[in-house]
């Protein structure tokens, strides 16, 4: 078992709205939110977002929780 916590979709967006990304359009599964100059495409069929992914885009982008 890992101790890395798990993301739920409805709470991932809730820390991209904090960082400035809103709902520009769903396409099939995926949302794709965007701050004016990046874009992000996220899963919002499931329940959960995979971790490994969840945590790259923490990374990446510099998200405060």
């Amino acid at each position: 078992m890992s101790n890395q916590r798990i993301y739920k979709t409805r709470d991932f967006i809730t820390v991209l709205n904090k960082n400035g990304f809103n709902l520009v359009r769903i396409r099939g599964d995926h949302g794709i939110f965007s701050n004016g100059k990046k874009s992000i495409a996220i899963t919002i069929k499931g329940k959960e977002i995979n971790r490994m992914i969840a945590r790259r885009l923490i990374k990446e982008n510099g998200f405060v929780m």
